[in-house]
C-alpha cells in the first residue's frame, strides 16, 4: 500500500529549506576510501665465540608498512554486499546475521556490538519508543546487546536478505506464530534464545535486570560452515546532481527525539538521541555514512494490538542523506524478496548511496524536519 500524501507543496518548502542550507552548512566532504596495509618485517643475528664467552650482536627489527588507499567508485572487484565496499579479501561466504535489539529506555544503554552493524533498521514500538534491527554480514562483533523480542514489522523487513539468520529474544504469542510461519516458507532462520541451545544467547546481570540483559554471541550461533553470501539491497554509488549541502535531520515521534549531525571530520551523520550523543559500550559515537529516512504507514498488528506494524512494501517519500547533502526521494519495495530502489524527486532518475554503513528511519508523515543551525549548535554545544 502506498503512502497517502500530497508531497508537492512540502517539496517546495524542502527545496527552499535545502538551498538556504546549502550556504550555512559545514557541507561537502572527502570520498570514503578502504586502506589496505602490508607490514614486513626483518631480524638478522651474528654470533662469534671467544673461549667460553658468546657474543650476539642483534639488528633492530625493521618495519616497512604499504598502504594502499583504495576508492570504493574505483573499485572493481568484489564487494561487500551490503556495504558497497571493497571486500578485499573476497566476499566472505556466510549469511546476514539480523538481531533484534532493545532501545526502550536508558536501561537499553549502552548498546553493545551495534556499531559494527552494515545496516541499522528503526521502528517504532508501543508509547513512541523505537527498536533497532541490526543487519550484520561484512563483520561481526563479539557481543550484540541488548537482544529483545521479535515483532510484527521485522518480518517484512528482512525478507529480501536471502534466508538471513534472524536472532530475538522470545515473542508474543501472536508475533512468534508469525516467526514460524515466515520460517517455514523459507524467510529467514529462526534463533529464538527460547528454543536455541547452542549458548550462543546468555544473560549478563552485569547490564541490569530482565529484558535488558539478553546478548549474543554472533559467531558462536552462526559458526564456521560457510554458506552463501546475500544479495546487495540498496545501489551505491556517486552523489545525486540534485543533493544539496545540510546539517542533519530531526525524527520526533512523540515518545522520543532522534537526530543526525553531519560531522566533517569523520565525514559521517553522527547520532543523538533525546539531546544527547548516543555513546556505545566502546565509548564512541554511533555514526553512519548514510541515513535513509522512509515515510511509511504503521497499523496495528494482528498479532498484537498494543505494537505498530510499519508497512515496508509499496512506495512512499523520503530523504537520503549522504556526504554531507541531503535529496528528496521516492522509495519503492513492491514485495518483501525485493531490493530498495530510490528515485530522486526532481528527476526521477535512480538514486544511489554513498559506500558504508546505513541507518534506515521508518518514519510517519509530519516527524522529521531538517536542523536548523541553532539546532545543531545546541547538540555540538
Amino acid at each position: 500500500m502506498s503512502t497517502a500524501r500530497n508531497f508537492k507543496s512540502t517539496k517546495i518548502f524542502l527545496i527552499a529549506v535545502m538551498g538556504f542550507f546549502s550556504f550555512i552548512s559545514c557541507g561537502g566532504s572527502e570520498k570514503i576510501t578502504v586502506e589496505a596495509t602490508t607490514t614486513t618485517s626483518s631480524l638478522s643475528t651474528l654470533s662469534s665465540t671467544t673461549s667460553s664467552v658468546v657474543a650476539t650482536t642483534t639488528t633492530e627489527t625493521v618495519l616497512a608498512t604499504t598502504t594502499t588507499i583504495i576508492d570504493p567508485e574505483e573499485w572493481v572487484g568484489p564487494r561487500h554486499p551490503l556495504t558497497g565496499l571493497p571486500a578485499l579479501e573476497g566476499v566472505i561466504p556466510r549469511p546476514a546475521l539480523t538481531v533484534k535489539i532493545g532501545n526502550n529506555d536508558s536501561n537499553s544503554l549502552p548498546h553493545e556490538g551495534l556499531s559494527e552493524a552494515d545496516v541499522v533498521y528503526e521502528t517504532l514500538i508501543e508509547a513512541g519508543k523505537t527498536r533497532f534491527l541490526g543487519i550484520y554480514q561484512s563483520s561481526l562483533p563479539e557481543r550484540i546487546a541488548p537482544v529483545r523480542s521479535a515483532r510484527s514489522t521485522d518480518i517484512s523487513l528482512i525478507g529480501n536478505l536471502s534466508n538471513p539468520h534472524f536472532a530475538y529474544w522470545g515473542s508474543n504469542e501472536g508475533v512468534g506464530a508469525e516467526v514460524e510461519e515466515a520460517e517455514r516458507s523459507g524467510t529467514f532462520i529462526r534463533q529464538s534464545a527460547e528454543i536455541n541451545s547452542s549458548g550462543a544467547f546468555s544473560r549478563d546481570s552485569s547490564r541490569g535486570n530482565p529484558p535488558y540483559d539478553g546478548v549474543l554471541n554472533p559467531a558462536y550461533l552462526i559458526g564456521d560452515v560457510p554458506t552463501s553470501a546475500p544479495i546487495a539491497i540498496f545501489d551505491y554509488g556517486a552523489v545525486p546532481v540534485s543533493a544539496v549541502s545540510t546539517l542533519g535531520l530531526r525524527w520526533e515521534t512523540g515518545g522520543r527525539v532522534v537526530e543526525y549531525l553531519w560531522d566533517q571530520q569523520s565525514s559521517k551523520w553522527k547520532r543523538f538521541q533525546d539531546g544527547s550523543p548516543l555513546i556505545g559500550s566502546d565509548g564512541i559515537q554511533l555514526d553512519s555514512e548514510n541515513v535513509l529516512l522512509l515515510y511509511v504507514d504503521y497499523f496495528r498488528s494482528n498479532a498484537d494490538p498494543n505494537s505498530p506494524q510499519a508497512q515496508s512494501t509499496g512506495s512512499g517519500d523520503g530523504w537520503l542523506l549522504r556526504n554531507g547533502k541531503i535529496v528528496g526521494i521516492t522509495w519503492d519495495r513492491q514485495f518483501e524478496a525485493l531490493k530498495w530502489s530510490f528515485y530522486d524527486d526532481d528527476s526521477g532518475k535512480s538514486v544511489s548511496l554513498d559506500y558504508g554503513r546505513t541507518w534506515v528511519v521508518l518514519a510517519q508523515l509530519g516527524e522529521a524536519s531538517l536542523l536548523s543551525p541553532m539546532e545543531a549548535a545546541v547538540l555540538t554545544g
